[in-house]
């Protein structure tokens, strides 16, 4: 988690951080290390280019990972979401 649980207060509060973090995605991590064991560690985009053929474990926890960890990255304090801008993509 690159910023403190509390830090996108009031708008998402600790204890869903912590959830999500300590306990949804830390499960995810678990369960795909467990899935994939045995196997070469490939970059999780890689793993989840053949998700659909490597199964549901693979599928299902190498997905919420990926999501949680995108989550995480995307998210930003306010202080610091106030200096950013969306692309011109976007």
């Amino acid at each position: 988690l690159p910023y403190p649980f509390e830090a996108l207060e009031p708008y998402i509060d600790t204890p869903t951080m912590k959830i999500h973090h300590d306990k949804h995605h830390a499960t995810y991590v678990a369960n795909i290390n467990k899935a994939t064991e045995g196997s070469d560690e490939v970059p999780i985009l890689d793993l989840m280019a053949d998700a659909l053929e490597a199964g549901p474990a693979v599928r299902n926890n190498g997905g919420g990972h990926y999501n949680h960890a995108f989550f995480w990255t995307e998210l930003a304090p306010e202080a610091e979401a106030k200096n950013t801008k969306p692309s011109e993509q976007l």
